[in-house]
């Protein structure tokens, strides 16, 4: 008989392995970099890119989380463009989600004529912004936020290390020069606004009103230790209640402010004592009522001996409080206490300058002055002076006058001590 033909078994057969990454370190590789080197920060960073000789993201980089969290900070130009245009940024987590960026026919003209304004910048890399006029006639807090042309000027400003300088319109003709000075990411912004209020002062006749919305928020770097901490400590900086039951924002600048002022580390009182001694006695006496309450035949059922013991247990529970505060206030318990204070404020600060310079600009919050200006002549004048202004360069003056202020310190010290 013939024999039947079979099918032999079906057998997989592993072929060619998938593609590779193009990078040295391919795959997750890159979580056990050691230093800078870890995260590729953008323009944080003079970091490579990946790829074999390219700038360009590799395919392991774009899908990694961390990568993605850590490539932020200030955009390109061509990222700004391509954010304008409705297009896929280079970069990643550069611009906001929810916010608008492309920009219509008539607001791209006004942008253009914005960065005409700005030119090519002072020739070291900063400067440029230019002024940008708009005409808006909207009363919410939210909408700036909507505005396209806000959002892509002030995210262009950020790329050109500029000032973000804004004239809003009025039909009045009592135009508002608005100044936002976070598009620069410094610490220290005083002397910058000092500055500017010495920039309006020359026009201080044709000036109606001039606000500094930062003075009460203190410096840049003191603002964002003070909001990581808040975060840290799982608590809203400002009460929802009481935000609501006063509007006054004046007032809850002023709180913060104060709230500021008192972040020196100070021992806690340590109770004297008489006060332990007085507590351990309370303790022992009202003991000793409840077991006498006990002897007598009264029970836990009875309503005088549940109050007792209620009373009993809060005099135990003072007790351990008081205690407990004599333990902290011992000086080995004041040592650590300090020592972990300042390495905290130690580490919020080293934390703030991070996210200052490698977080993106719609994370950062605005740091606004306000100049209301007669005509509108005044206010375009006030606004090409301020775009035109060198401002990095008062940083770098504050720094040389720290340096030698610290350095004449030990001779006066010395000249004392030899007198």
């Amino acid at each position: 008989a013939r024999a039947a033909h079979r099918r032999g078994a079906l057998v997989v057969v592993a072929g060619k392995k998938g593609a590779k990454a193009k990078n040295k370190d391919s795959g997750r590789s890159i979580h056990f970099r050691q230093g800078p080197e870890r995260f590729n920060a953008g323009g944080v960073g003079e970091v490579a890119r990946g790829g074999k000789g390219s700038g360009k993201t590799t395919r392991s980089q774009r899908t990694n989380k961390v990568y993605k969290t850590y490539l932020s900070g200030r955009p390109t130009v061509d990222d700004v463009e391509r954010a304008s245009q409705g297009d896929r940024t280079k970069a990643m987590g550069v611009v906001e989600r929810e916010a608008p960026y492309r920009l219509n026919r008539a607001h791209r003209e006004a942008w253009e004529r914005a960065k005409k304004r700005g030119g090519h910048g002072f020739g070291d890399g900063t400067g440029g912004g230019g002024v940008l006029e708009v005409r808006t006639t909207a009363s919410s807090a939210l909408a700036p936020h909507r505005n396209p042309l806000i959002n892509t000027h002030r995210l262009f400003c950020d790329a050109k290390r500029a000032a973000f300088v804004v004239v809003e319109q009025e039909d009045r003709g009592r135009d508002d020069v608005v100044v936002d000075l976070s598009t620069l990411r410094v610490d220290v912004d005083g002397p910058i606004r000092a500055r500017l209020m010495e920039l309006a002062d020359a026009h201080a006749e044709a000036i109606l009103r001039r606000e500094d919305l930062c003075e009460a928020l203190g410096e840049p770097l003191e603002a964002q230790v003070r909001y990581i901490r808040g975060l840290e400590a799982d608590i809203a900086l400002v009460d929802p209640t009481e935000k609501n039951a006063s509007n006054d924002e004046s007032t809850i600048f002023a709180e913060e402010a104060s709230e500021r002022t008192n972040d020196v580390f100070s021992p806690p009182p340590a109770p004297s004592p008489e006060a332990l001694a007085s507590a351990e006695t309370a303790v022992d006496e009202m003991a000793a009522r409840v077991r006498a309450m006990k002897d007598g035949g009264l029970t836990n059922a009875d309503e005088t001996v549940r109050e007792a013991v209620a009373k009993l247990l809060a005099l135990k529970a003072h007790l351990v409080s008081l205690r407990d505060a004599a333990e902290a206030a011992s000086p080995a318990a004041v040592a650590a206490a300090a020592a972990e204070a300042e390495a905290n404020v130690e580490r919020w600060t080293e934390e703030a300058k991070r996210t200052i310079q490698e977080l993106p600009i719609h994370n950062l919050p605005e740091r606004y002055l306000r100049f209301q200006c007669v005509d509108r002549p005044t206010a375009k004048a006030l606004a090409k002076a301020i775009a035109d202004e060198k401002l990095y360069p008062l940083l770098e003056r504050l720094g040389a006058t720290e340096e030698e202020t610290a350095a004449e310190a030990p001779n006066d010290v010395e000249s004392v001590v030899v007198a």
